[in-house]
């Protein structure tokens, strides 16, 4: 678990549940280990927007809408970071992001779909544990940018 991320969360009295499982490294894999719907886990996505990264958390079971995101921020050039991105800035691996960007001191972007759900399971920075935080929790606590940022189909 990502003490950084445990400690935050203590500090501002957020409550939250730790889910621990097998090993997995995407969102799909964790619904299905933790026999959860895709709507219910959380995807976290880094995007580049124009010289600036920003974190997209969306339904497991949706696309990232770069177009929708670019739109929402304003972005003249957006793109999905890479693996080295993630690494480089966030220093971190692939599949260990957890979904609160104020503490990689970047902006998080909710899809408004997740918000609709009472909670949700997402990454807690570990490829074996996930956290389960009820959504106006998380929203207290990152106080994330909201709208459409998914779509269903690549």
């Amino acid at each position: 678990m990502n003490k950084k991320l445990i400690n935050h969360l203590e500090k501002s009295k957020i409550k939250f549940k730790t889910l621990a499982h097998k090993v997995v490294y995407t969102a799909h894999d964790a619904a299905q280990t933790q026999k959860k719907k895709l709507g219910e886990i959380a995807k976290v996505v880094l995007v580049r927007v124009d010289k600036s990264l920003a974190l997209v958390v969306v339904p497991a079971g949706k696309y990232v809408d770069l177009q929708k995101i670019k739109k929402a921020l304003k972005a003249k050039k957006i793109s999905l970071a890479t693996e080295k991105d993630i690494a480089k800035f966030l220093k971190t691996k692939v599949g260990l992001l957890h979904p609160f960007g104020n503490l990689y001191k970047i902006p998080t972007l909710l899809d408004k779909s997740l918000s609709k759900a009472k909670k949700m399971v997402a990454s807690a920075g570990s490829y074996t544990h996930s956290m389960e935080i009820a959504i106006k929790d998380f929203e207290k606590a990152t106080e994330p940018i909201k709208g459409i940022f998914s779509k269903t189909k690549r």
